[in-house]
């Protein structure tokens, strides 16, 4: 059966359904190899476009505005995570009593990181445009961000087989304890962050 990419991008519903049909783990892992590359690409050209604004002697300016170290932490970002917090989602999702296994969760989060990495790969591409470019751009790529945010609910429901109120309590846990996990890491690096110099 071939891999339904184009309507991942733009009908996630009908993606959703062939995956679910075929039920092969296979096909999420392709989309998060094609999510990967994007936001990889993406966020080389968002540091390429940065490092030309960044003067700075701080090491932590210099490493993010590095195309290399951008494409390669994106690649790894989406994959990597993907794979984790699809093992991360089908946790939180069996804790609710739902239909869980390790397929949904990747699943889920790969329908997810379809659209969303091709809205920042659109964003990233107008950045490049000088004023305007990152303005419309940033239009463009949150109406993407709202179709992965609705497909994130949409394929809980369906890989899941649960109903909307417990997709949204799966989701909305999901999201608060990675965003708390995301915190608490900025939080731990911060002492460690380059003072600024006086004069």
């Amino acid at each position: 059966m071939a891999v339904p990419i184009v309507e991942a991008f733009w009908r996630p519903q009908e993606a959703i359904e062939d995956v679910k049909k075929e039920g092969n783990l296979s096909t999420p892992i392709i989309y998060l190899i094609i999510a990967g590359i994007l936001t990889a690409i993406s966020l080389a050209l968002l540091s390429y476009s940065m490092g030309r604004t960044v003067s700075s002697e701080a090491k932590v300016a210099q490493l993010l505005s590095n195309p290399g170290m951008g494409a390669i932490s994106g690649f790894l970002l989406v994959f990597i995570g993907g794979l984790l917090g699809g093992l991360y989602y089908m946790l939180v999702m069996r804790a609710l009593k739902t239909e869980s296994d390790y397929f949904a969760g990747v699943a889920t989060l790969a329908h997810t990181a379809m659209p969303a990495s091709l809205g920042l790969l659109i964003l990233s591409i107008l950045s490049l445009v000088p004023k305007v470019g990152v303005i419309i751009g940033a239009i463009i790529a949150l109406m993407f961000f709202a179709l992965s945010a609705g497909t994130l609910y949409n394929a809980t429901k369906e890989f899941f087989e649960t109903d909307m109120v417990t997709a949204f309590v799966g989701v909305s846990a999901f999201v608060l304890s990675i965003s708390l996990i995301i915190l608490l890491s900025v939080i731990s690096v911060i002492p460690y962050l380059p003072k600024p110099a006086t004069s």
